[in-house]
């Protein structure tokens, strides 16, 4: 089971030495790194990826002119996505899918390896088993709920819809064990952990560790939460599925995981969330940048949400149900009269992005799959 860790930096990614160590310990073998550069990144960025090729394993580092000439394939793909922007992850992601990779981790540069075997708990994508379930009458469940807080201080995961909160999401149902194929593995945060601008303005809040109770969970098909890409796993299948958008700002991996997890319940898969724990020792932010980069989803999420839940679906494949949502999404959600520019905008560049990374995958999975042309059961 070939498992590649994707990430972008403007950084040295001094961090992939610690997850190489990790990897050689527990003996893991059919691993690889994909690094994606930007214009802000240092060139000692690739002698860092070239070390690690050379002592651990194969770590490719991708600079902008390197991406250049990877998506001359893809012209649309190049042109839609800017410099300087953290959805570059998307070049590594669909390099991995190319790669053959069966999971695909993406991770952030500022998150640190703890001492526990991260690919085995991050291989459990893909696998039919049996895990506790949580389900809640109003269909949201916040799983930061299940992190212990230094000082005991509630919070939600960043994207968490802003007219579900403080509604009790922890008297919650467990209804479990289910016994289903996972797709998405979410991995948790300690220290630092992933939460919006407006509440890191309001207070610190510093995680110590996961509730005793709380192993790795999964979440009731039909039970939603938000999932990032700084320590997430996912099927190789659901990746014609999963395209950030660099029109959305700090929304561009919370709403493609909602549009993931509408197609997840709607094929009888299901999200985990817990394992693998990591460290984060973020990155400088300007927090008000940070701020305004949300505006806009902070203020669509509720309803983009609803929509996507309005959404039928029928097919049978995630990209063929991905390509459902891209062509019935224009029509069903409809700027409101109290939408501003920026907010269309974004659902502009979002629409045509979905649309952009639809075609790349459908001439790919054409070519794979033959005259079928569909993905069949080996690409999930």
């Amino acid at each position: 089971m070939k498992t590649t860790i994707v990430t972008t930096t403007i950084y040295v990614p001094q961090a992939l030495e610690e997850y190489s160590r990790n990897f050689k310990f527990f003996g893991h073998k059919d691993v690889d790194f994909i690094v994606i550069g930007d214009k802000k990144t240092p060139p000692e960025a690739r002698a860092c990826c070239e070390s690690i090729s050379a002592r651990y394993y194969p770590c490719e580092y991708l600079d902008i002119e390197d991406q250049r000439a990877y998506l001359e394939r893809f012209p649309a793909l190049w042109n839609h996505i800017p410099f300087n922007c953290i959805q570059r992850r998307n070049v590594g992601l669909l390099k991995a899918w190319e790669g053959g990779a069966s999971v695909i981790v993406t991770i952030d540069d500022d998150n640190w390896m703890l001492n526990h075997d991260f690919i085995r708990l991050h291989r459990i994508v893909g696998q039919t088993t049996e895990l506790p379930a949580i389900e809640t009458s109003s269909g949201w469940f916040n799983v930061c709920s299940v992190l212990e807080e230094a000082n005991g201080t509630p919070f939600y995961h960043r994207g968490f819809p802003s007219r579900q909160r403080w509604k009790e999401h922890e008297n919650f149902t467990c209804v479990g064990p289910i016994t289903r194929r996972v797709a998405v593995n979410a991995g948790l945060w300690l220290d630092d952990p992933d939460i919006d601008a407006m509440t890191r303005l309001e207070r610190p809040i510093v995680v110590r560790g996961m509730k005793p109770d709380y192993p790795t969970f999964a979440l009731q098909p039909g039970t939603w939460s938000p999932f990032n890409s700084q320590n997430t796993a996912m099927l190789r299948g659901l990746i014609p599925a999963y395209f950030q958008s660099p029109f959305v700002g700090r929304y561009d991996d919370i709403w493609a995981s909602y549009i993931t997890t509408r197609i997840i319940e709607h094929l009888g898969d299901v999200v985990a969330f817990g394992q693998p724990l990591l460290r984060q020792k973020r990155n400088e932010h300007n927090l008000w940048k940070d701020l305004e980069n949300e505006r806009v989803g902070s203020i669509l999420t509720d309803e983009f949400c609803d929509t996507l839940r309005s959404i039928e679906l029928h097919d049978s494949t995630y990209h063929d149900c991905y390509g459902e949502i891209a062509s019935k999404l224009p029509n069903a959600w409809q700027p409101g009269p109290k939408w501003d520019d920026a907010m269309r905008k974004a659902r502009e560049g979002m629409l045509a992005g979905m649309s952009i990374w639809h075609k790349v995958f459908s001439g790919l999975i054409a070519r794979e799959s033959g005259p079928d042309h569909r993905q069949g059961a080996a690409l999930g």
